[in-house]
C-alpha cells in the first residue's frame, strides 16, 4: 500500500540527488568492474547473485570506512 503522504514525481526538476551520489556511483561502478565478482560463472542468476553479495560487502565497508573519517575529522 502507498503511503499518501509521500509527493509523487512528475519531472526531473522534483528529485533531489545527493550531490555526493555521482561520486559514490563512479568508485563503486569503477570497482565492481575492475574487480569482476561474477568471473568464470556462467549461470545467470549465481552471478547476479555474486554482484548483490560482493556489492553489499563494498558498501558495508565503504559505510564502516565514512563512520571512521567522521570520527576522526570530529577529533
Amino acid at each position: 500500500m502507498t503511503d499518501i503522504t509521500m509527493e509523487r514525481i512528475f519531472c526531473a526538476e522534483q528529485i533531489n540527488v545527493p550531490p555526493t551520489l555521482p561520486v559514490i556511483l563512479k568508485e563503486y561502478t569503477k570497482e565492481v568492474i575492475r574487480r569482476d565478482p561474477t568471473e568464470g560463472e556462467t549461470n545467470l542468476d549465481a552471478a547476479k547473485l555474486k554482484i548483490y553479495e560482493w556489492s553489499a560487502n563494498w558498501f558495508r565497508h565503504r559505510a564502516g570506512r565514512s563512520e571512521k573519517e567522521g570520527d576522526s575529522q570530529s577529533s
